[in-house]
């Protein structure tokens, strides 16, 4: 399908949508993409990234984060630009056609709820850090219940429990940072003489920089760039937000800034406290790097501040996933009850809907106890990548757009457009062929394409009826 030959005319609004709260200010905003950024991706995954990179795993995290900061600040010029409800399928539909945002949009409602069910595996596994005896699919179902339930408070009770749960993890992050700081530099009293004999020189000590070699290095770039998705939070908020054009830039320096900060010191940390080969699929690196500084009981505040940690990010993707089926119930490309409101404001259809498939997934908690959580992340991350790509390309043809209808509200702008636009897309494209080399990510690459190619195939053959339809 051509891109050029398949545009609407239909121009969106400048004004957010009637019905939505708009309760979100810069902080809430803030913490809410914090929520949806920094999850299991950071807190389990980072270990499995370490593990097969080695100490090269240091400057993936600094390349992820560089194009996470790009990928936002293309989200947010269109979002400024347009503070609609759907985030940029809205700008997908109009300079792209119907067909790439009917398959972006179930891609990213299916990516939301493999982030849901990632988010959940996770948790379960910290939680069998107390409780071993305890199924993981139990704990998985008990967090997806209590997810789904903060989700039917209004908007301004959601972002409440949501700057609570964000808060906790970040402020979490930033003592970690203190501690471990503290215990590299041989200042903390309580440090093992295993520790106070690291430091960086640790990171060439066992195969150098590349102990796998470059190319090795590679399949966990995927990885690394999934603990960077659920950006898209900060443009499914945009029509939520009290002032899109100053909330949505100023939460874009603060996250980008604190993601940076908190990503990048974290992973120097553990690579200084424990060596790269020591890494388990199983625990946490930061558990294992607090149990190496020898506090007392600390590796079980860890553990219960990642709980927190993974949960508000678990809250943050069903926020966004049922958004984005807000967005396409009214483009007439999904059910139209899916696009109403109830009394607080909230689709209530649409999280019922995204609730059905969370139960889904955790029979695969139940099946594969030992492989959900590599296999859901591998999946999530493939199919998040995608939709990056999808908001890149989004902004290379909405840009044009915004400049020809309505220069004025081009107020925030990419730096670098188009090459930076095309740069980030290149690495994103680096990240997902590299992926299928690890076999361990096979399957769930599989998944991840599996899933784009089903979504192609329903509207090849649903797109007479939706076209008929928008027509009516």
């Amino acid at each position: 399908m051509s891109i050029k030959s398949s545009r609407l005319r239909r121009r969106p609004s400048a004004t957010s949508h009637h019905g939505f709260q708009q309760d979100l200010g810069a902080f809430s905003l803030t913490l809410l993409t914090l929520g949806g950024i920094m999850g299991s991706g950071l807190f389990m995954a980072s270990g499995l990234v370490i593990k097969r990179a080695g100490p090269a795993a240091l400057i993936l995290y600094v390349l992820g984060a560089w194009a996470m900061y790009l990928e936002i600040s293309a989200l947010g010029e269109m979002s400024i630009a347009s503070p609609t409800p759907g985030s940029f399928l809205n700008y997908t539909r109009v300079v792209l056609g119907p067909g790439w945002t009917f398959v972006a949009g179930w891609i990213f409602w299916l990516s939301s709820v493999l982030t849901m069910s990632s988010e959940a595996t996770a948790a379960s596994l910290f939680s069998r850090l107390w409780f071993p005896q305890i199924p993981l699919w139990v704990w998985s179902l008990v967090y997806s219940v209590f997810i789904i339930s903060v989700n039917f408070v209004s908007v301004r009770g959601f972002g409440t429990v949501e700057d609570i749960m964000a808060g906790i993890k970040s402020i979490a992050v930033l003592l970690f940072l203190g501690v471990g700081t503290l215990a590299v530099t041989h200042l903390l009293p309580a440090t093992p003489p295993s520790v106070a004999a690291s430091g960086f020189h640790t990171f060439l000590s066992h195969g150098g920089l590349f102990p796998h070699g470059w190319i090795g290095s590679l399949p966990a770039f995927l990885l690394v760039l999934f603990a960077y998705a659920g950006t898209g939070v900060i443009g499914l908020a945009a029509a939520e937000t009290k002032d899109p054009k100053k909330t949505i830039a100023t939460s874009i320096r603060w996250t980008t800034g604190l993601i940076t900060v908190m990503y990048v010191g974290s992973i120097i940390l553990i690579l200084n406290l424990i060596p790269w080969h020591h890494m388990s699929s199983s625990v946490s690196p930061f558990v294992l790097a607090v149990k190496a500084s020898n506090l007392p009981y600390g590796a079980s505040i860890m553990n219960f501040v990642l709980l927190f940690a993974v949960l508000s990010t678990m809250n943050a993707a069903l926020y966004s996933n049922v958004r984005v089926l807000y967005g396409l119930a009214h483009a007439n490309q999904a059910p139209k009850v899916l696009g109403k409101l109830n009394a607080k404001g909230i689709p209530g259809n649409a999280i019922w809907m995204s609730a059905g498939l969370l139960g889904l997934t955790i029979i695969l908690a139940f099946a594969l106890p030992h492989k959900a959580y590599g296999y859901l992340v591998t999946a999530t991350g493939f199919q998040a990548m995608f939709i990056w790509i999808m908001v890149l390309l989004t902004q290379i043809y909405y840009r044009p757009y915004i400049q020809r209808h309505h220069p004025e509200r081009l107020s925030y702008r990419l730096w670098g457009f188009p090459y930076t636009t095309y740069l980030v897309m290149a690495i994103v494209v680096i990240g997902i062929v590299a992926s299928p080399l690890a076999k361990t990510e096979a399957v769930g690459a599989v998944v991840g394409f599996g899933g784009i190619v089903l979504a192609w195939l329903a509207w090849i053959f649903l797109r007479h009826r939706l076209l008929a339809s928008n027509t009516d």
